[in-house]
């Protein structure tokens, strides 16, 4: 059962990034900066939530509860407050306008980054053999979540692709409570 959780977390983070991308597009100006600027926003930002996840999470399943609902609400008001602040910022010069879009991506990229790193420690405690079936789980999702990004932006719109999201980490975060006694029982 625990496995959706990887299968939440590379879906939904590849659908928040191509969403993010589609969306500023318009604001940078062109695909390529917007695929450079938010690629490079994510992944660093990201990793270093990945790199602290550790000291934040710690082994408790409280915490990484905290992690999967703050990246849901980040991401939820990200997707809502993207339009306003491209609208704000369109005649802005593009280094400004890249400054922008990272110092918007940052908190989301960040959020996101804690969940992989402490669900993949969750299970070496809890059942050893699983953790490759999350790697492979979690890379199908994101190739998959690609191709289901660009359908749900063009019937849902962006925002709702976004908010999809989102939502698959609160999916995650349910995953984690169906799963805390048997990962309690695990230590």
């Amino acid at each position: 059962t625990f496995l959706l959780y990887f299968l939440c977390l590379g879906a939904g983070y590849i659908l928040i990034q191509v969403g993010l991308i589609q969306k500023l597009v318009l604001f940078l100006g062109h695909p390529t900066y917007a695929l450079t600027v938010v690629i490079f926003s994510m992944l660093v930002s990201s990793g270093l939530g990945s790199f602290f996840s550790r000291r934040l999470v710690d082994g408790d399943d409280r915490r990484l509860g905290w992690a999967l609902l703050a990246v849901t609400v980040v991401v939820a008001v990200l997707a809502f407050a993207v339009k306003p602040i491209i609208d704000t910022g369109a005649g802005l010069a593009m280094p400004v306008k890249a400054l922008i879009t990272v110092l918007l991506i940052a908190p989301a990229g960040f959020a996101m980054g804690v969940p992989f790193p402490s669900g993949l420690a969750r299970l070496e405690r809890w059942h050893s053999p699983s953790v490759r079936w999350a790697w492979s789980l979690n890379a199908a999702a994101s190739v998959l979540g690609s191709c289901a990004a660009i359908f749900l932006a063009i019937y849902l719109g962006l925002r709702n692709t976004l908010l999809v999201g989102a939502s698959l980490y609160l999916v995650a975060l349910i995953t984690v409570q169906l799963t805390r006694r048997y990962a309690a029982a695990a230590r």
